[in-house]
């Protein structure tokens, strides 16, 4: 089973990588941020570019995923009884 829940704190990182991103810093200068204000990765590591990098990816996809419109359709369902 797939969880698709983000922790308080992977939600707080997704979004503030987005905004940083959106002003214009770069993957480095955002690690360099969260670094310079000591706060850490989900795993309790320091930041680095490609971690910043792999979270905006991931949460980008993950976003898409839980946006998107469902495909099924349940149409006529007969239960028979013997």
């Amino acid at each position: 089973m797939n969880n698709y829940f983000y922790s308080e704190h992977q939600q707080y990182l997704y979004n503030t990588i987005k905004k940083l991103h959106q002003k214009g810093l770069g993957y480095r200068k955002i690690s360099n941020w969260f670094n310079d204000r000591n706060i850490k990765t989900p795993r309790g590591n320091e930041f680095k570019g490609n971690y910043v990098f792999s979270i905006l990816k991931k949460g980008k996809i993950r976003e898409e995923r839980l946006g998107r419109e469902s495909d099924w359709k349940i149409e006529k369902i007969e239960i028979y009884f013997c």
